[in-house]
């Protein structure tokens, strides 16, 4: 019961958060639309297209990836069609189009850095959740471990005396597998080992 409480209440802050950046994504529409407006009736001269930059800039504090390029397509496209329908100042042609240029670099610049900075970011908090699994699952022996010299049989926290394979099996993620090394097959099957180098 207290779980499906819980997940009600998970969900419900879920929709509220997604309904929040919609709402955002929405007034950052109608802000670009009305730095646009603004756009189309002054002349070319006045860096308006500056808001539209500032718009980019103030949603890479929250926007996801889908949500940042959308709005960098807006903004771009809005200065496009503001430079298309302001009235022209006489200018040289060259100048308001490194005008729009300018102005274009600088929203994708913001745009491309805030996604490397959001990949950089997931990138990290996957390789720490990959830490801490990491170091969650493995277990190290440390400290003194009492080992009787004749036997081998390392005591564990109740008393009692167990082999060190089963003692480090149980307290470790090592499993063991046995094997003779040439001095103890030399040792104890001397009729079968060659001692010849």
């Amino acid at each position: 019961m207290e779980n499906t409480i819980n997940e009600l209440s998970a969900d419900r802050n879920d929709r509220k958060r997604v309904r929040h950046k919609d709402t955002r994504i929405v007034l950052v529409v109608i802000a670009a639309s009305a730095a646009l407006a603004l756009d189309a009736v002054t002349p070319l001269g006045l860096a308006v297209w500056l808001l539209q930059v500032g718009l980019v800039w103030i949603t890479s504090f929250w926007a996801n990836r889908r949500q940042m390029i959308a709005v960098a397509a807006i903004c771009s496209s809005f200065i496009l069609v503001g430079f298309m329908f302001s009235p022209k100042t006489g200018l040289a042609i060259w100048i308001e189009c490194s005008n729009v240029l300018l102005s274009l670099g600088a929203v994708w610049a913001i745009a491309n850095t805030c996604l490397r900075q959001r990949a950089a970011e997931e990138a990290r908090i996957k390789t720490a959740d990959e830490l801490a699994k990491s170091e969650s699952t493995v277990r190290i022996l440390s400290g003194l471990l009492p080992i009787c010299a004749s036997c081998k049989k390392i005591r564990n926290e109740a008393g009692a005396w167990e082999q060190l394979e089963i003692y480090i099996r149980n307290h470790s993620q090592a499993e063991f597998t046995h094997g003779i090394c040439q001095e103890c097959a030399a040792r104890l099957y001397p009729d079968i080992v060659d001692r010849s180098p």
